[in-house]
Formats: C-alpha cells, structure tokens, sequence
C-alpha cells in the first residue's frame, strides 16, 4: 500500500492513476553538490596537517605552471592555510551554494564554480605570477558574483541576499590584510559573472539559445583554464629571456 494524502491507496491504483506519493524527506532539497565540495577542501585540508609532505606542492605559484604543472590552476583551489581560512570560505560556499545549486540544477552550478575557480587562477598567473597562492576563495566569490548577475537579471536586489556582507566582507580582505590575493578574488567574481552572464541572462533574454548555454559556458570555462596556463608561461618566458 502507499499512503496518500487521504488513507492508503494500493500499487496497482497510483500507477494507473498516473499519480506520485511525496515522502516529506522528497520535498526538502539535498545540496549533494555543495556537501561533496566542502567535504573535498575538509579532506584536502585534514590531510595538509596530517601529511609530511609539504602541502605547498599543490599551491598556485606562476612560475611553476609556467613549467608545466598545470594541475596547480586546480588543486590550489581545494588547499587552505588555516582553520580560519577554510572556515571562512567553507562556510561561505554554504551560504552562496545552496540556493544556486537549488535554482540551476548539478550541471550548471557546477560550470559556475569550476568557471570562477579557473577565472580567479588565470587572474594570478598573469598578474601575480610569482605569488604563491592556494584557497577556494576565487571560486566561492565568482558564485557570489554569478548570483548578483542573476539578481540583477531579474530585477531583484542584491542586497537580499543573506550572504551579502560576508561577501561584501570577503572582497575587502585584499585590502585590509596583507598576503591575500586580490587577483585570485577579483578574477573568480568576473569568472562568476561571465558564467551567470551565458547561463542565465541571455537565454532569458532570449539572445541566445537554451540549449545552447551550457556548451557555450563550458567553453568558457576551458577558455579561462586555458588563459591561466598561457598567462603563467608567457610570463615564465619573459623573465627567462631577460
């Protein structure tokens, strides 16, 4: 038997009636994807202070992706330099994640995080190329940049948001304290806004087909990986050279 809002109904009939039992856990919405990144960056992080092997190997430095490692534009992402630092930004993707990945679905969430974490790594390779750096802080603003372009958008705004002095906040860091990267953080909000931009505000201004936002973010997100590898060589090459 299934239970119905009214007594209990029997197999045969729900499926001859074309009808579906709701359980209350189906109506609240799992954030599977945000709940699987922050478990990555806790992992990551419980095994910097577990390992002895120097967790600056994953770290974001110009001069080495200039040389080949190219893995760096990702693990950096994923890599913290403290409790307050991974607290901080853990806590942050919460807030901002949720709600984004709950409006566009696993796909294109996912486009806007990757996006801004590739934006935000390209942004230091070419202008801070000899600073090493390491955080989720580029992809965690470039959602908070992704969802002020879709509340602009839709003509709401963005002071709604709950997050917004936090990311307020977060933005104002580079400036305030010393050793944090400005350009990891301002290239991860242009690279949420450039995403939010192809996924949401032009096929809802009908500038751009539906179908064919995702392909076209996911090219932007390969143009943003590819723009931080370029930047981090061009730059190796040009110091070699002098």
């Amino acid at each position: 038997m299934r239970a119905a809002s009214v007594g209990f109904h029997c197999p045969e009939c729900v499926k001859a009636s074309g009808q579906r039992v709701y359980r209350p856990q189906d109506l609240v919405f799992q954030p599977r994807v945000t709940i699987t990144l922050i478990a990555l960056n806790v992992v990551a992080y419980l095994y910097q202070q577990s390992s002895s092997t120097p967790f600056n190997e994953g770290v974001l430095f110009g001069p080495l992706v200039g040389e080949g490692e190219w893995w760096r534009l990702v693990t950096s992402a994923f890599l913290h330099g403290g409790i307050i630092h991974i607290g901080f930004n853990m806590y942050l993707l919460w807030m901002l994640g949720r709600p984004l990945e709950k409006a566009f679905g696993t796909v294109k969430y996912l486009l806007l995080y990757f996006t801004s974490m590739f934006a935000g790594a390209a942004a230091v390779t070419i202008f801070d190329w000899g600073a090493p750096t390491l955080g989720a802080s580029g992809a965690v603003l470039g959602l908070a940049g992704s969802m002020a372009a879709v509340y602009f958008a839709r003509g709401a705004d963005v002071r709604q948001s709950p997050a917004f002095t936090l990311v307020l906040l977060n933005l104002a860091l580079p400036l305030i304290i010393p050793n944090v990267s400005f350009w990891g953080h301002l290239g991860g909000v242009v690279g949420g806004g450039f995403a939010a931009l192809v996924l949401v505000w032009l096929p809802e201004r009908h500038q751009m087909p539906k179908q064919l936002a995702i392909p076209v973010a996911f090219g932007l997100m390969l143009g943003f990986a590819a723009l931080g590898v370029i930047g981090a060589e061009a730059n190796f090459f040009q110091v070699a050279l002098r």
